[in-house]
């Protein structure tokens, strides 16, 4: 029996190692509901999720169609668990992100999926409205 490549076997166990860490993180950001971020970690987390990652952009502080999404994302958070990545930023604390994103109004849900935008959605709906246009986008864009 052959030797294997030290080379190669260096390699596979960074990678392997890799694989398990990216694991670990998305693991305890799927249990934790909606995850906050901010400027500073959003961009890694939607290029390096394997799982399609819902934004939602908003001021829960003064702005009261937010404040009517909020416990309906955090409710389909968990419906979608393991299913879709839900993370929130603060727009007034958080300024690069929005403008870099062109988001002009609040709330906006923005879904990515493999690091690209897929889909958005603006404004206030019920529950069941929202549910079905995850559904939806799931379904059409962020299969493959």
């Amino acid at each position: 029996m052959t030797e294997p490549d030290p080379e190669l076997q260096a390699i596979l166990n960074k990678k392997a190692m890799t694989l398990q860490e990216n694991a670990t993180f998305f693991k305890k950001i799927n249990q934790m509901g909606v995850t906050h971020v901010n400027d500073g970690n959003i961009d890694n987390i939607i290029k390096s999720s394997p799982l399609p990652v819902l934004v939602d952009f908003s001021a829960d502080e003064w702005c009261n169609p937010c404040k009517v999404m909020a416990p309906i994302y955090e409710t389909l958070s968990y419906e979608f668990r393991n299913k879709v990545v839900f993370l929130k930023i603060n727009t007034d604390h958080n300024r690069y992100t929005p403008e870099g994103t062109q988001i002009f109004s609040v709330p906006t849900f923005m879904m990515f999926y493999k690091g690209k935008y897929v889909a958005h959605r603006v404004g206030a709906v019920s529950q069941a409205k929202f549910r079905e246009w995850i559904e939806e986008v799931l379904l059409r864009k962020c299969t493959n």
